[in-house]
């Protein structure tokens, strides 16, 4: 079947209050006649109503006056403030109607008779929108007829907001109430006083709605060991699901997790996963979290934000610093700066002491003082002065010091010096008893510039994590790494376990991912996850586009969040997670002290050889020069 307008001329009607006169004068004649009142239609159509933006009026052409002498016709025509898209039509009873797919919502007013009504529902029909169907008055109500028309109109477009304007009243179908036959659709009557989906989702009466979901950060399905169906879902997901069952009272149908999990678009064009299930009406519901962005899907719609996440970079953990080098690197180089600046501040400020007593003619300890000091006072300053450099250092690195200077000022500043040594002393010593036990690493990445450099290959498995990652368009750098990322099709590849493993690349996974399922990588520092994250989303559910359980669920979401119910699903879980990783820890810990090697001791070693060969030097110098003053002395 197809409509075809009489008159192309389309006549848009903004109307305006009439006179009250006139107005009582036809509430008067209507209830006289024996018609529904004006004042009892405004308050059956008053919330219905409620925010359209405007009204299509379709006539019967034929019966284009007869149809506006009905009492509906005429409240839509005199009585509303809504903008009204007057048309005309007629029935072609020869060809075969198909319903329109439009993706904006058009609302209807249609005039049409009993026998018409199943034809020119279904050729106006589409998944959105509001119809008020008129049904002449000279026709007498046929509740069966009605229904099977409602029902074809919500199994095959999942129509529902349809009300049936009759003689006897306003009608509605109701998909969710059982009939006198035990099966689900009814006819009932709509009084007004709630809105349609207040009328008809209060109570799905454990309506079966196909639901999915598989396998994600908030989500783990459990199957039964039996069935290998899904028996319940773990989970933030799983615990909305459940409050969303309860509190609509419908009953999940779980399907299969998809294996190809979100889905991603086929070179013929096809989408599979949970995009392609939405697109063959495979699904109700898919309580997964998709990141909110365009999927290029026009029949894919996102409910309200459910929680957040980011994209983030994770890379193999820098190396450890070798056994050989560590204890030089187990404090900070500003520590070790100013440990020998002030060595050096320590020794200038004795020098000056020496002086002060040397020219002021101080007197010192003649008794105790022995005679490797007397000898030293009568050197020159430069020999004096190379001395106490050396006595300085002997002090600083906590060895006792061969003698002790004779003036008393000089013996309370090497008192002074001890003190600062067992500070310092005991700084190194903490540190290196720590880096022993827990080992130091080098240097980690911590912007996309590092990665850039590194020029480590980034691996992401799910296509929607990597096609807006890096914006070529938004700066050299990130054009830089898009050229870096390689998308890896196997879904079932555990690219963090080979990032850990085996190292060499990076990957892309969401934050609470590496948080929550893999936080022992991060722990047991094998993978470390780059500061900052290149991608920030809204995470929500999705359906198909005006699926008519929509603003139901959605306005439902909005209160869990307000309640909090979402935070406190993703604390419980993160709490489960914390209680897993801290009784490993606890265990790793009952195994046993860290025993100290041979090896850990590599720098010490090092130092007695180094130590060894520069004693050696020196011996051979000193022989040398021994040597070569006794031929002298023995030419002269």
């Amino acid at each position: 079947m197809s409509l075809l307008y009489v008159k192309s001329l389309v006549l848009v009607l903004i109307l305006f209050p009439i006179k009250c006169k006139s107005f009582k004068n036809d509430i008067l004649k209507s209830e006289g006649n024996g018609e529904i009142s004006q004042y009892q239609i405004e308050a059956w159509l008053k919330k219905p109503i409620e925010h359209i933006p405007y009204l299509h009026l379709m006539l019967r052409s034929s019966l284009y006056h007869h149809d506006v002498e009905n009492p509906y016709t005429k409240w839509f025509l005199q009585q509303t403030f809504i903008p009204l898209i007057l048309s005309i039509y007629e029935i072609r009873s020869n060809e075969t109607p198909i319903g329109q797919m439009s993706e904006e919502p058009n609302n209807y007013i249609i005039m049409s008779s009993m026998k018409d009504l199943r034809q020119t529902s279904l050729h106006f029909a589409q998944r959105s929108g509001i119809y008020f169907f008129i049904i002449d008055e000279d026709d007498e109500v046929d509740i069966q007829h009605l229904r099977n028309t409602c029902h074809d109109l919500w199994i095959n477009f999942q129509i529902y907001k349809n009300l049936l304007l009759t003689k006897s009243g306003i009608f509605t179908y109701d998909p969710f109430a059982i009939n006198d036959n035990g099966v689900y659709g009814k006819i009932i009557r709509y009084t007004g006083e709630e809105s349609m989906e207040r009328t008809i989702f209060f109570n799905m009466r454990g309506y079966p709605l196909r639901v999915q979901i598989f396998r994600s950060v908030y989500s783990k399905p459990m199957l039964d060991e039996v069935t290998k169906k899904v028996k319940y879902v773990y989970g933030v997901d799983g615990r909305v699901a459940d409050v969303l069952q309860e509190r609509l009272n419908f009953t999940m149908n779980f399907l299969d997790p998809d294996p190809d999990y979100f889905g991603e678009r086929a070179p013929n064009g096809t989408y599979n996963g949970a995009i392609g299930s939405i697109i063959n009406n495979e699904l109700d519901l898919c309580l997964s979290g998709f990141f909110v962005k365009d999927y290029m899907v026009p029949e894919l719609e996102f409910s309200v934000a459910a929680y957040d996440d980011m994209l983030c970079i994770y890379t193999p953990k820098a190396s450890k610093i070798p056994q050989s080098i560590l204890p030089i690197l187990s404090v900070d180089y500003t520590l070790w700066l100013g440990f020998i600046v002030t060595a050096f501040v320590c020794s200038l400020i004795w020098i000056v002491l020496r002086c002060l007593n040397l020219q002021l003619n101080i007197s010192h300890d003649h008794v105790n003082e022995t005679v490797g000091a007397q000898a030293e006072l009568k050197k020159s300053y430069k020999w004096q002065f190379i001395r106490i450099l050396i006595d300085t250092w002997v002090v600083w690195v906590r060895v006792n010091v061969t003698h002790f200077p004779p003036f008393n000022s000089e013996k309370i500043f090497i008192a002074t010096l001890c003190l600062m040594s067992v500070i310092f002393g005991a700084i190194f010593d903490s540190s290196l008893a720590t880096v022993y036990i827990h080992p130091m690493y080098y240097k980690d990445m911590h912007t996309m510039a590092d990665l850039d450099k590194s020029g480590l290959h980034v691996i992401y498995k799910y296509s929607s994590m990597g096609d807006d990652l890096f914006f070529s368009e938004t700066s050299p750098l990130f054009a830089s790494l898009n050229k870096k990322l390689s998308h890896l099709k196997d879904l079932d590849a555990d690219v963090l376990k080979d990032v850990a493993e085996h190292g060499g690349k990076a990957g892309v996974s969401r934050y609470t991912t590496l948080t929550l399922e893999y936080l022992r990588y991060i722990i047991n520092k094998q993978v470390w996850v780059i500061p900052e994250c290149p991608k920030y989303y809204t995470i929500s559910y999705v359906w198909h586009k005006h699926a008519p359980w929509d603003d139901t669920i959605n306005q439902l979401l909005l209160r869990m969040q307000n309640g909090g119910l979402f935070t406190k699903f993703i604390r419980q879980m993160q709490t489960d997670v914390d209680i897993t990783i801290s009784s490993q820890i606890n265990i790793k810990l009952n195994e046993g002290f860290k025993v100290l090697t041979v090896e850990d001791l590599q720098l010490a070693f090092y130092v007695i050889l180094v130590g060894s060969f520069m004693a050696f030097i020196s011996f051979w110098v000193e022989t040398l020069s021994k040597s070569r003053h006794s031929r002298i002395s023995t030419l002269k």
